[in-house]
């Protein structure tokens, strides 16, 4: 969860939009995300691009237990989803590898609930040629039964807009999610994808975004959509 290497404050984590990406937080250090994304349609000015119509809201928190072992807990506002779970990262010489672990209820209408688990690994290259890195997630849904998996790049530049003088950095991402496992009457008819431009500070990040999908992480993202309508969204990353 869910960000790029220009300072420290940041430096653990080049974050995807909807992708999990290895976090390398050391003990005590923790980071806080928001992630919300519309319902409407981004066409639609009649409802101020969408925004009128409602939408979605996701929220991290996470805390280093031991230096690359973190505690994560997080709420989705679709279906209520509230989630736990553990996560593991490890760096190597030009890739960096994480396991998350994470168990999750659910609401399955009309005051019931459902619990399951998930797994998720992810891997992020190194900034090639100090402008360029990947993203890979693998996972398991245990309570659909399926394999999800998606694929982000970043491609990263100092600012370079003078009348931009909020932001240290700024990232142009994408994202894609192929329908690995189709789920009967749950997976969606098209391939998930999201597009947005990332804006770095001292102790933020900023991410805006549009994508075909309203789902919130990898494994969500990873069922589909059954529209090809865009959706505008944004996301907040801090670390403290």
């Amino acid at each position: 969860m869910l960000i790029v290497f220009a300072t420290r404050v940041f430096a653990y984590e080049a974050g995807q939009l909807s992708l999990d990406t290895p976090n390398m937080l050391e003990s005590g250090e923790g980071s806080f995300t928001i992630r919300h994304k519309f319902y409407g349609e981004a066409e639609d000015y009649n409802k101020f691009f969408g925004a009128d119509d409602g939408g979605n809201m996701y929220i991290a928190l996470k805390y280093a237990l031991l230096d690359n072992l973190v505690l994560g807990v997080d709420h989705t506002k679709e279906r209520s989803v509230y989630g736990a779970g553990l996560e593991y990262a490890q760096h190597f010489s030009w890739l960096k590898a994480s396991l998350r672990l994470n168990g999750y209820r659910f609401s399955s209408g009309a005051n019931e609930y459902q619990r399951s688990y998930m797994g998720n690994f992810a891997l992020q290259t190194k900034n090639f040629f100090d402008h360029l890195n990947f993203s890979a997630n693998v996972g398991y849904d245990r309570y659909y039964k399926y394999t999800f998996a998606g694929f982000g790049v970043d491609l990263n530049v100092n600012n370079f807009l003078p009348f931009l003088v909020f932001t240290e950095k700024i990232s142009l991402l994408a994202e894609y999610y192929p329908l690995v496992d189709k789920v009967e009457n749950i997976s969606k008819e098209y391939e998930s994808y999201a597009v947005g431009v990332k804006f770095q500070t001292y102790q933020h990040h900023f991410e805006l975004m549009v994508s075909n999908a309203t789902s919130m992480e990898a494994r969500t993202m990873g069922l589909g959509s059954n529209t090809k309508d865009l959706h505008f969204g944004f996301n907040i990353n801090r670390k403290f």
